[in-house]
């Protein structure tokens, strides 16, 4: 008879397991874990009776003996189980994990099994615990690796059992990804279809979800590179080819069609009104990008608020190949090296095979203190350390960039001043052709008109002066362009509008479908154009009548989400607004039904500012309270708790946090960050008429001010010292 059990360590004579905390995987490569990280590989009839009483519950002690040893006597057969009994007993300390009289077996009450876990959230529909129980291993088949062609009975059973549990886990992946596409979080919805698809290459069904979500998304090239992995497999595998269904989706990609939306809270609004599948009337733009691009030259794209600017550069990004989207966020400007960090986390998330020197991680660790503890560097007191700080980032861009992906860059007026400095220094250090980079980096930055700060004016225009950029300049739509965006929706109705929507909107894509949206929800696409909207070109007063549709829990959620920025979560929600998380779960749906929010962003600064202005001061200074108390008890960087106490009129909880800063800052940031913060410091206590301190604050900045003007921030010096 073979072994029950391979253990992964060895047993001593007296060694003691605790008798609580143990796990029994079946779905998978099945085994016992213990609480002290204890591992052992189950047999398979060990696995099999775990397995059976799981889905069948209590049975009969005789039937189940009869089914593992078919062959056996009854006697040697009721010798087997007892020993079977025996070994799960002292493969766990003792814990019975399985409880047996001479009548019936069932699962001990400590035994936490996942397959019992899993039909227990099927029997409940709770689809996300479903996927929860599924086990990595072995793709999380039931008894993956064991067949039972010795055991007739048991055979038939386990094909019964393997198909009730995958159906299970099918339907729980059906139902996330329709629930996350309904809330319009379509990157968790399409991480869903993508394990679908790893676990089950053959399905049509999850591979026509990946199909839907990548082409939601903006990429046309991946949606249509799935579908051709589907039929590759399809072929290969079940020399079919796939069904009409999956065929008239490719199509309508083919065409661009916007495509058929399961319906979300609030099925008024299609996902074509947020993603027109038409880019219309950006031929002209789209060439000077080719020649910009094939000249080797970074690409900025301006244009107003709405122009498509975001859309032009994602579009273009991803028929030349890999691409990524970061970044600036209004509130970066306040706190320095926001968007630097923000860049660098998303850089090594997307390049996670990249292993950045050790001198680097420790630079970096100023502003990612994930890398380091940046308590243990040195201040940066002269410009041989400052420098060294600025190569470290070069260094980092360099090899992060050497995969190929290319970067656009959103709105990056709202870039903060220490972290473009960044940037300006290293663009034309990876630009350099004499260093030696094996791949120059190949960027795209959006920005609005008008609206760069003039730290990055002056850049911009020398980089232009010197042909390292090209400016893209997005004007409006023309009437003609206007049909051709509307024809491209295939929302009946709406190209008799054509002419009235040019004008009212004066050819801006995003006041288009902002009013487009707006006759939607009044019922108003069939009828005539109505007499009063708000005046042309102004499309916040559209959007602040959505937001008066929202439920007030939902809209107090939005306003949570504008005040903390870059720094919302939902988890920040519950405690904030004093509601509990199904509560914020509603209302977060409901936001994403009314495309307010896209995941945890605002689809667009138009509807961030819109969300903004619908504040009352006297509702703000609460909101920022609540963030603060919130955010001091997950221990939130301290400028970020001094902005938000401050915003909320405590100006005495705030300085702490902002001297806090500043100190911090001087230690180990350059010296000009930390003089901002102690004059800022400097300027509350002498309102507050704590004016001693304000003297100490005013000291702390002249000496940082010295330190900054002894060596102004490196731009031309090369890079030394490692």
């Amino acid at each position: 008879m073979p072994h029950l059990l391979w253990p992964a360590w060895r047993w001593g004579r007296r060694t003691k397991v605790a008798w609580t905390g143990w796990t029994a995987r079946v779905l998978g490569l099945a085994c016992l874990e213990g609480p002290g990280g204890q591992r052992v590989r189950l047999e398979r009839r060990a696995a099999t009776l775990l397995a059976y009483l799981g889905l069948e519950g209590p049975s009969a002690k005789a039937s189940l003996t009869g089914l593992l040893w078919p062959d056996s006597p009854p006697t040697t057969a009721r010798n087997n189980m007892r020993q079977l009994l025996r070994r799960l007993r002292l493969a766990c300390g003792g814990l019975e994990l399985v409880q047996a009289d001479t009548e019936r077996l069932e699962l001990g009450p400590e035994l936490n099994l996942d397959v019992a876990r899993l039909k227990s959230a099927a029997q409940s529909h709770a689809h996300s615990h479903i996927l929860e129980a599924v086990h990595p291993e072995g793709g999380g088949r039931l008894l993956s690796g064991f067949d039972f062609d010795d055991c007739p009975e048991l055979a038939r059973w386990l094909d019964g059992a393997r198909t009730a549990v995958e159906g299970w886990v099918r339907q729980a992946r059906e139902a996330e990804i329709e629930r996350h596409m309904a809330r319009g979080d379509l990157t968790t919805a399409l991480k869903q279809a993508q394990a679908w698809v790893q676990q089950e290459p053959e399905s049509e069904q999850a591979g026509r979800h990946l199909i839907r979500l990548h082409y939601l998304q903006g990429d046309r090239g991946a949606a249509l590179a799935a579908f051709e992995r589907l039929r590759t497999v399809l072929s290969r595998e079940l020399d079919v080819t796939p069904m009409p269904d999956t065929l008239a989706l490719v199509r309508l990609i083919e065409k661009g069609t916007q495509l058929p939306h399961p319906p979300a809270a609030s099925p008024a609004l299609p996902l074509s009104v947020l993603r027109p599948p038409v880019l219309a009337g950006r031929e002209a733009a789209w060439r000077q990008l080719e020649e910009g691009w094939n000249a080797g030259q970074m690409l900025l794209i301006t244009g107003d608020p709405g122009t498509g600017k975001s859309r032009l550069a994602e579009e273009f990004a991803a028929i030349k190949g890999r691409w990524f989207r970061m970044e600036g966020r209004p509130g970066d400007q306040d706190i320095p090296f926001a968007s630097q960090a923000r860049a660098l986390r998303i850089h090594m998330a997307n390049e996670p095979g990249v292993k950045l020197p050790d001198w680097v991680r420790s630079e970096l660790s100023r502003i990612l203190p994930e890398l380091g503890d940046p308590r243990h560097l040195s201040p940066l007191t002269s410009e041989t350390d400052e420098l060294r700080f600025y190569d470290a980032h070069v260094e980092a861009m360099r090899l992060l960039g050497e995969g190929g992906a290319i970067n656009v860059v959103d709105d990056i007026q709202y870039w903060d001043k220490a972290s473009s400095k960044i940037f300006f220094y290293a663009l034309p250090r990876l630009l350099d052709p004499s260093v030696g980079t094996a791949r120059q980096p190949r960027i795209i930055d959006c920005y609005r008109r008008g609206e760069l700060p003039s730290y990055n004016q002056l850049n911009i225009r020398q980089m232009l002066e010197s042909g390292m950029v090209r400016v893209i300049d997005l004007g409006p739509l023309s009437p003609d362009d206007v049909r051709q965006l509307l024809a491209g929706l295939e929302l009946p109705g709406a190209e008799a509008h054509a002419e009235a929507l040019a004008r009212y909107t004066g050819g801006n894509p995003l006041y288009i479908t902002e009013t487009l949206k707006h006759l939607l929800e009044t019922n108003s696409l069939h009828k005539d154009w109505p007499h009063r909207l708000p005046p042309p070109g102004r499309v916040g007063p559209l959007i602040q009548r959505r937001l008066e549709r929202l439920s007030p829990l939902a809209l107090q959620t939005a306003q949570l989400a504008a005040l903390a920025d870059s720094h919302f979560r939902p988890a920040l929600a519950p405690a904030a607004l004093e509601v509990t998380a199904s509560a914020i779960h509603a209302a977060l749906a409901e936001l994403e039904a009314a495309q307010v929010l896209v995941g945890e962003r605002f689809s667009h600064d138009l509807v961030l500012e819109a969300v903004r202005a619908s504040l009352p001061p006297a509702a703000a200074r609460v909101l920022h309270g609540r963030l603060a108390t919130v955010l001091e008890r997950d221990r939130a960087p301290a400028i970020l708790l001094a902005h938000h106490w401050m915003e909320a009129g405590s100006v005495e909880r705030a300085l702490p946090f902002l001297l806090a800063s500043a100190h911090a800052d001087e230690q180990v940031l350059p010296p000009e960050q930390a003089a901002d913060h102690y004059a800022r410091a400097a300027a509350l206590m002498v309102a507050a008429g704590r004016l001693e301190e304000a003297v100490q604050a005013r000291t702390a900045e002249a000496r940082c001010r010295t330190r900054a003007q002894r060596h102004a921030t490196p731009s031309s010096a090369s890079s030394r010292s490692r």
